[in-house]
Formats: structure tokens, C-alpha cells, sequence
């Protein structure tokens, strides 16, 4: 018979409960954490979470510095997970030997399933991958591209320009350099239409989802963003913009852009954002902490006091996941997060379960259910 935890890196384990990482556990590791957090939220009220505590790893964590725990904190610790190691002794074993795949088992660390691709305006379609291409456009544009970048060098002459559509799907995001020297940030479920070259008196693209511009200054050629009924005017400046709700938000980081839609106009300047609701079609403006809206065009994710059903939301779309709450209490639950992006959606789900021991995942293939601790799974 196996010994319980016999490939368990014991100091490993307390790194990971002290310092909320568990990216270097290995299989058993991980599943050891788990049932531990699991059991210690049986035994602990949601309301005695220690908030100072967790701020603390928190911190520590999102800086990738040691968190600095005294040698009693440490000795507890080291003590609990030895009590814990004897009472999820018979739940190792029991999951062991009967073989049956278990829900906390599970890894959400698939890749994305569908790869970016350009639509170029002869027909043809490149489909963008790490080993890279290089190809002549119609008009004489040469592009360049990979699995991350795409670079379009070339016309901006008298040629005809030819509308490309950049289709990045979820789980992706594109960087790409327009033949202007404009760069934009394309966040996964998004799409781009824009010129191979740039002619006549206004630079025009279009978008559909999110993306974050930095626009080549040129004040003789306005740069004009359509984002749904909402038109962007701008001359040289870093903005973002965000259509996948009802509410088109374009965000401003620098320089100033004006937002027109439906005979509506407002002028933005940095740390202030429009909101033109297409329903109700009214335009809005407010003052905003802008890292939220584009922490994301940095490889971050950052979320402050915010819904897990937003959350989930979105980490769905950057992972190319979909979650399904077996608990909707759960959905209103509040969390911040900050931390940058890693390989691996599982590393995320990791730390908001260390944060709220009442929140579970269960994976199956692409569909992750999320449950309350003790919940019962389908």
C-alpha cells in the first residue's frame, strides 16, 4: 500500500500556505493543499477569516518577495498541516486506490483551443503560430506575425487601401503595429479591422471587443476608432477601449480624445473614461482608476472589489474557460486580485480558493464548475 504523501515536499507545502503559490507543487502537493484548505474551512467561519493576514500574503505574493512570517507563526503552521496530514490521510488513500478522477484533482491548465488569424482583404487567411510568417500583402504591405505580434510594414502611399480583420479568439491576445506605427493591444474575443496602408486625410479601424491603442501622432491624418455606434477621434494619445457589454467604455491614459455617438460628445482627458450605453443610448462620463480597465494590455490581472461572476467572466475569456456556478451565492461574492498573468489558469482558481476557503472549482475538460466548500458536485 502507498504511503500517504510520500512525494510531498513538505517545506514546499509551507511556502505554499504561507505565501499563496502553488505554482511549484506537484500533483500530490496540490491535492494535499486542497483537501488541508478545504478541511480547515469546515472547521473555521467565513467570518474569522484573518483579513490583516491575508492582505499580507496578498502583497507579498503580487511582489513575488517572501512574506515574513515569525518562527512561532511558522512552527503553528508547520503544526496544523501535521494535524491536517493525519485527518486527509484516509481521503488520499480513498482516492488512490478506488482511481476515480477527482473534481479537485483536475487542472485547469489547458491551452487555448483556436489560434489568431488574419483575414486578409484577397481572401487568404493567416493563421498566426510561434513559428512566424512573413507575407507581401496586395497593395505591397509587407506583414510579419507570430503567435503574439503582428507587424505591417510598408504603404501608406497611393495605393488602394485593403481592410484586414484580425480575429483573436479567447484565450489570446495580439500585439500589432500598424503601417502608421499605431500600436494596439487586442485582448482575446476581439476583432480589429483596419487598412494595410493608410490614405487620404483620416486613419479609420474598427473594433469589436476590447483593445488598447497607442496612436502615431500625425496631426495632418486624425485617427478615428468605431467601437459600435461610438466614434473616437484622437491625434496622438493611449486609450482603451471595451465593447463586450451593452456599455461601450473608452478609457483614457494619456493625451485627449473625444467620444461622439448618437449626437452626443464628450471630451476625455487622462484618468477619465466615457460609458455610452447602446440601449439606452445615453453617453457618460466619469473619473476612473484607469489600471483596471487595462492592467490586462500590461500581462496583469487586476481586479478591486469586484464580483466573481465578473471576474470568472473574464478570466473565462483570457483562458478560453467557461464557468458554471453550482451555488449562485456565490456569484455576488466580492474579491481584489493582483497579480500577473500566469501560464496556466489553474495558478489563478489556486489563489481565490487560498483567499475564500469557501470558494471550490471542479474542472472537466473546458467547463469549470464553481461550488461552495462541502458542496456536493454533479
Amino acid at each position: 500500500m502507498d504511503t500517504p504523501g510520500k512525494d510531498i515536499n513538505w517545506d514546499k507545502l509551507l511556502d505554499a500556505l504561507e505565501n499563496a503559490d502553488t505554482a511549484s507543487l506537484n500533483e500530490e502537493e496540490q491535492a494535499m493543499l486542497r483537501a488541508a484548505s478545504e478541511m480547515k474551512s469546515r472547521v473555521q467561519s467565513a467570518d474569522k477569516f484573518p483579513t490583516e493576514e491575508g492582505w499580507q500574503r496578498f502583497v507579498a505574493a503580487r511582489d513575488n518577495r517572501p512574506l515574513k512570517v515569525s518562527w512561532r507563526k511558522r512552527v503553528a503552521v508547520a503544526a496544523a498541516v501535521t494535524a491536517l496530514v493525519a485527518g486527509t490521510g484516509w481521503w488520499w488513500q480513498h482516492h488512490r486506490s478506488t482511481g476515480k478522477s477527482s473534481g479537485l484533482m483536475a487542472k485547469a491548465d489547458l491551452k487555448p483551443s483556436v489560434r489568431p488569424q488574419i483575414h486578409l482583404s484577397n481572401g487568404k487567411i493567416m493563421t498566426l503560430d510561434s513559428a512566424g510568417t512573413a507575407v507581401q500583402n496586395v497593395n505591397g504591405t509587407a506583414i510579419r506575425a507570430n503567435n503574439s505580434e503582428v507587424i505591417y510594414e510598408g504603404s501608406n502611399g497611393a495605393a488602394t487601401p485593403q481592410q484586414d480583420t484580425l480575429v483573436v479568439p479567447r484565450g489570446n491576445t495580439i500585439r500589432v503595429v500598424l503601417s502608421d506605427g499605431t500600436k494596439v493591444c487586442v485582448n482575446a474575443e476581439s476583432e480589429l479591422v483596419y487598412p494595410s496602408g493608410f490614405n487620404g486625410l483620416k486613419r479609420e479601424v474598427q473594433v469589436k471587443g476590447e483593445a488598447f491603442f497607442e496612436v502615431a501622432a500625425n496631426p495632418q491624418q486624425p485617427f478615428i476608432v468605431h467601437a459600435k455606434g461610438v466614434a473616437i477621434n484622437v491625434l496622438g494619445t493611449a486609450f482603451n477601449v471595451n465593447t463586450y457589454t451593452v456599455s461601450i467604455q473608452t478609457t483614457l491614459t494619456s493625451g485627449k480624445v473625444s467620444t461622439v455617438a448618437d449626437g452626443q460628445n464628450v471630451v476625455l482627458s487622462p484618468g477619465q473614461q466615457s460609458i455610452y450605453n447602446s440601449q439606452t443610448k445615453t453617453l457618460q462620463q466619469q473619473t476612473v482608476d484607469t489600471r483596471i480597465f487595462t492592467a490586462w494590455k500590461d500581462g496583469d490581472i487586476y481586479f478591486e472589489e469586484t464580483s466573481l461572476s465578473t471576474i470568472l467572466n473574464s478570466l473565462g475569456r483570457s483562458f478560453d474557460y467557461e464557468f458554471k456556478f453550482e451555488d449562485a451565492s456565490l456569484e455576488k461574492l466580492s474579491f481584489t486580485l493582483d497579480m500577473r498573468t500566469p501560464e496556466d489558469l489553474q495558478q489563478v482558481l489556486d489563489r481565490i480558493s487560498l483567499t475564500n476557503g469557501d470558494v471550490k472549482f471542479r474542472v472537466q475538460g473546458r467547463t469549470i464548475y464553481v461550488r461552495r466548500s462541502g458542496q456536493t458536485g454533479k
